[in-house]
């Protein structure tokens, strides 16, 4: 029996991919930033805790022309790019209201914290767990558990929402239900219907 509704963050509850400010660059510099920033090893390491915003940013810098320089802070500062997914605050709420505990599960930087304000869904939430934290990244099955035991919750109760397969499918094998979000929240609306959540 579901008792828990657990979100992502980046691509759920808050778009991620800075699609038009990278469709703004030309060709070559669009392909130096995305492998500097997003493609590099360093951005997982980033969520995962290992090095501040700083230091990401001057080691990104490091890999590009020093034109690009300024871009490199504008695209590791990816939050102020985007705005959160429209109908997720409303859903939430929604959620909540029903008597459902909202939770937060993402992979991303201690930044997070900075610029979580931005995303007035969270108004509703009862607790966040960031990978960042906890030196841990979906789709490892450690960070579900760990999550869990964060907020004495049993896998079985949670329905985990995510727009990546590969991180709903560890969510199950860790013992939770998920739907993948595919970034309409009207169609998931309708699925939470279909399992009696709404």
């Amino acid at each position: 029996m579901i008792k828990n509704i657990v979100f992502d963050m980046g691509g759920v509850m808050f778009h991620f991919w800075p699609q038009k400010a990278l469709d703004e660059l030309p060709p070559d510099d669009r392909a130096a930033i995305e492998n500097a920033v997003y493609r590099h090893p360093d951005w997982r390491r980033f969520d995962r805790g290992d090095f501040t915003e700083e230091e990401v940013i001057e080691r990104a810098k490091a890999r590009v022309p020093e034109r690009l320089h300024g871009e490199i802070v504008r695209f590791v500062k990816w939050y102020d790019l985007n705005a959160p997914v429209e109908g997720m605050e409303e859903l939430a709420r929604d959620v909540s209201t029903a008597g459902y505990p909202v939770y937060l599960l993402s992979n991303t930087s201690t930044a997070y914290h900075r610029f979580r304000e931005k995303i007035p869904a969270l108004r509703y939430f009862t607790g966040e767990f960031i990978s960042a934290d906890y030196r841990l990244l979906k789709p490892d099955r450690e960070i579900y558990l760990k999550f869990c035991e964060v907020f004495s919750l049993l896998p079985e109760e949670c329905l985990f929402i995510d727009d990546w397969d590969q991180n709903i499918d560890a969510a199950k094998n860790a013992g939770m239900d998920g739907i993948v979000f595919g970034g309409d929240a009207e169609v998931l609306r309708r699925e939470l219907n279909e399992k009696g959540i709404l």
